[in-house]
């Protein structure tokens, strides 16, 4: 068993729901795939299997790839079907061009080879298809692999050299706040400590509560940040084009 399969083995036992509950999945359903009926879904790092369900309800035929196993017999358990992957190594067992629709939310960021998910999610999603990906909001400080590439600007850039063009980046939810200082606070075996990262928290959800109400929510303050593209097809991949383009051998 590789790695990634083993680490997330476990991930989704015991869950019912989504990590955190459903809400996030409802507004991408409701808001990002409003009106989507009759088309063929692919969601990579599927996890439990809860968007599916709601896709799949509105008529779509939808299909599963996950690292966990515990996570394709919680999609079983909904009617929806999942395979075992290692998505920063392993072919999908999929067929080139079969897809409408491929989604990746807050997955790309767990993989040691992100390239290679993005390049198998275009070689099986069609030419025009809708391609949703997400990530964690800069202020949630959730760990990664490849920091740099998780930024906004970075994350964009990266998609516009994949060949997608990006319709709409648009957040959802807010970022806890004060979250490093709450973790520190948390952290230390002082009561005064642990009061003050209460009040922390107490500060930071009426903050949010009237940022929600007054202005919305910034992208920099999401709790997760949603890039929705169109799938172009590339002649050479990126790595060719790099290759191609730093090629140091006199050009005739």
């Amino acid at each position: 068993m590789d790695d990634a399969k083993k680490s997330y083995s476990g991930y989704y036992r015991g869950l019912d729901s989504a990590i955190g509950g459903d809400e996030r999945f409802r507004w991408v359903n409701d808001s990002l795939l409003e009106g989507i009926g009759g088309k063929a879904v692919l969601d990579v790092g599927c996890g439990e299997g809860s968007l599916l369900r709601m896709l799949k309800d509105k008529g779509n035929s939808v299909y599963g790839i996950d690292a966990s196993q515990s996570g394709q017999e919680a999609c079983r358990a909904k009617g929806v079907e999942c395979a075992v992957v290692d998505i920063s190594s392993e072919k999908f067992p999929l067929k080139d061009d079969s897809f409408d629709i491929a989604l990746c939310l807050e997955t790309l960021e767990h993989l040691e080879n992100p390239q290679h998910c993005v390049s198998e999610m275009k070689r099986v999603l069609k030419e025009g298809g809708m391609f949703i990906a997400s990530i964690p909001g800069p202020k949630v400080c959730h760990p990664y692999i490849y920091p740099g590439l998780f930024g906004i600007k970075n994350f964009r850039e990266f998609l516009w050299a994949n060949g997608f063009k990006i319709l709409k980046v648009k957040g959802w939810g807010q970022s806890p706040a004060f979250t490093k200082a709450k973790k520190w606070l948390q952290e230390k075996d002082i009561p005064l400590a642990r009061n003050t990262a209460d009040v922390l928290h107490y500060i930071g959800r009426k903050r949010n509560m009237i940022m929600r109400k007054h202005s919305g929510t910034p992208l920099n303050f999401s709790h997760c940040v949603n890039f929705v593209c169109l799938n172009r097809k590339q002649k050479r991949t990126p790595a060719e084009r790099v290759a191609e383009e730093t090629d140091p051998s006199p050009k005739r």
